[in-house]
Formats: structure tokens, sequence, C-alpha cells
């Protein structure tokens, strides 16, 4: 493996852990740890060949696009509803209540899909969609030049490097 592809996999490696970082910030930051399946199995994995070098962060939870873009409006399962009011905490006094809420929380889900307007007032959140957009878009810029500058000065070791065989045997 060339030094180009092993600098470049160490950046896109440390890059990865920071993307994580940032996303598992935001997740808790707009208050969306229930199970903790989403947030604690999102993780990243680099590939590099020749050729290029790919950065893939994904996890094993299957709602992640729900979660990061919101729902439109739809009756859910009520067995998911009911699993997901202990997930959050969501405090009851006895069954028939916690099938009142699940009631209530399924009829304005059906309203408004998600997240519900009353979604901001409880958690206290400011976003409460576009985790990915937020942890990811921001650092995208800053990403850019940071690779552009190891790769860079990489390419400038090798030039020189290639100009001063040509010297030599000149």
């Amino acid at each position: 493996m060339s030094d180009i592809t092993s600098i470049l996999r160490k950046e896109l490696d440390l890059i990865g852990k920071d993307l994580i970082k940032s996303i598992k910030k935001e997740l808790v930051n707009q208050r969306h740890i229930a199970t903790g399946k989403l947030v604690n199995t999102t993780n990243h994995k680099v590939d590099v060949s020749q050729t290029e070098g790919n950065l893939l962060i994904s996890t094993k939870a299957k709602y992640w696009s729900y979660v990061n873009d919101g729902t439109k409006p739809h009756t859910p399962p009520f067995e998911k509803i009911m699993e997901w009011i202990d997930d959050k905490g969501i405090p009851y006094s006895d069954e028939l209540e916690k099938k009142q809420i699940a009631n209530a929380i399924m009829r304005r889900i059906a309203i408004e899909g998600t997240p519900t307007k009353g979604s901001f007032a409880r958690t206290g959140a400011t976003f409460r969609r576009g985790y990915l957009n937020r942890s990811i878009g921001s650092k995208k810029q800053s990403i850019t030049k940071r690779l552009q500058k190891v790769i860079g000065e990489q390419i400038k070791v090798e030039f020189n490097k290639v100009i001063k065989k040509a010297n030599q045997d000149g």
C-alpha cells in the first residue's frame, strides 16, 4: 500500500470517528434516545483502494430515516407505541392510563406524522429532525479542506521524490 493510501485510510478513520461522535451528540440533543439501538449501533467503516477511498456510516436501526426525516401522517401499530412509552420512560399509573396515552399518541401521529408538535414541548429539544444533516452537513466543508490539505501535501512529497530521482538519473 502506498503512503497516500495509508494516509487516506488514517484520515478517513479519524473523520469517521469525529462524525460518529457528532451524530451521537445530535441524537442526544434531539432527544431521540429510547431503546438506545440507533445511537449504540451507529458506526463507521473505511475502505481504501489504489483508486478511491470510502467512508461508510451505518446503523443496525432500520428506522434511522424516520428519525432523521420524520414521517407523514399514518397510524402506527398500537403495540409499538405501547413499547415505545416504556422505552422512553413516559410515566403512567396503570395499564388503562398507558393505553390512553398510546391512543393519544397514535391520534396525534395520524394527524401530524412525526415528530409531533407536542414532542418539542415535551422534550425541550430545539430540533427533532435532520440529525444527520445537522451533524454531518456542518462538517462537510472542513472535511473537504482537511482531505485536500493532507492529500495535497502527500502528492507534493511524491512529486518531489520523482523529480529528485529524475535529477539523479539525469
